[in-house]
Order: C-alpha cells, then sequence, then structure tokens
C-alpha cells in the first residue's frame, strides 16, 4: 500500500537515510505494508521547477520498492506534476542505487567529478516518454 500521510515523518525518514537536507516543498509517498503499521520505504520529490523534479528513494524493507509504489511514484511525477523528466543524483560509491536506477530506467546524463565524498556524482534522467512505470491511462 501507498500512503502520503504524515509527509514530516515520510520526509524526515528518507533524508535521514539518504543524508538529504530538504527544501520546505519536499513531498513524499510511503510504501507501507498491509496493516498501514510497517513502513518499508519512501521515495520522495524536490526541487520541482515545473518541468522537473529530483527524485529520492530508500528503503528498510525486503522487497520495499514494490509495482504499487512504482506506478504510484512516476504518476506523481509525471501526471500529477506534470513533469517532463524525473532526475536523480547518485554518488559513485553507492552502486546499489546505481543500479536499481538503471533497471528502473533511469540513464546516465553526466558524471561530476570530485562532486561527493565517495567520488563522482552521477545525474540521471527519466524522460516521461521512456518511463515504463507509468499506467496506460483510459481514454474519455
Amino acid at each position: 500500500m501507498v500512503t502520503t500521510q504524515h509527509q514530516d515523518f515520510l520526509v524526515g525518514w528518507l533524508c535521514e537515510r539518504i543524508g538529504y537536507v530538504p527544501t520546505p516543498h519536499m513531498k513524499a509517498l510511503g510504501s507501507v505494508d498491509s496493516t498501514n503499521t510497517v513502513l518499508k520505504g519512501v521515495v520522495g520529490f524536490d526541487g520541482y521547477n515545473g518541468a522537473s523534479v529530483m527524485m529520492h528513494m530508500a528503503g528498510d524493507h525486503p522487497h520495499w520498492m514494490d509495482r504499487t509504489l512504482l506506478y504510484s511514484a512516476f504518476d506523481y511525477a509525471f501526471n500529477e506534476m506534470g513533469c517532463n523528466q524525473a532526475l536523480a543524483m547518485v554518488p559513485s560509491g553507492n552502486t546499489t542505487a546505481l543500479d536499481i536506477n538503471r533497471r528502473l530506467g533511469f540513464e546516465v546524463v553526466v558524471e561530476l567529478p570530485d562532486a561527493h565524498p565517495d567520488g563522482s556524482l552521477f545525474v540521471m534522467r527519466m524522460k516521461r516518454d521512456n518511463c515504463k512505470w507509468l499506467a496506460p491511462r483510459r481514454k474519455h
């Protein structure tokens, strides 16, 4: 299940895990268990400018990133927010996040050497047209 309740808690939970300082405008979606009592993971959205948004993700539970969360997250970024692309900045030392983002469909746009304590910082992008996580919408 996906929740948007308790935004301050969701944003704080995510930012603590990824070492991110959010803007006051950050929004988040939480993946919770079927009893709505265990938070499994969070996807956050920050830096929205009308055309793009930065996506941030973290999870503490096996299988936290399920299809329901993915469809909800990309629907929010592309359909609700109206973005053309979703962006992610991933440190070179976080090989797990780089792998996950690539499997989700993000592509590396640029590598910024020495831009992170781990080494490089990769700017990754997913364009709306390339997103496989958007459910087809019914035409009226």
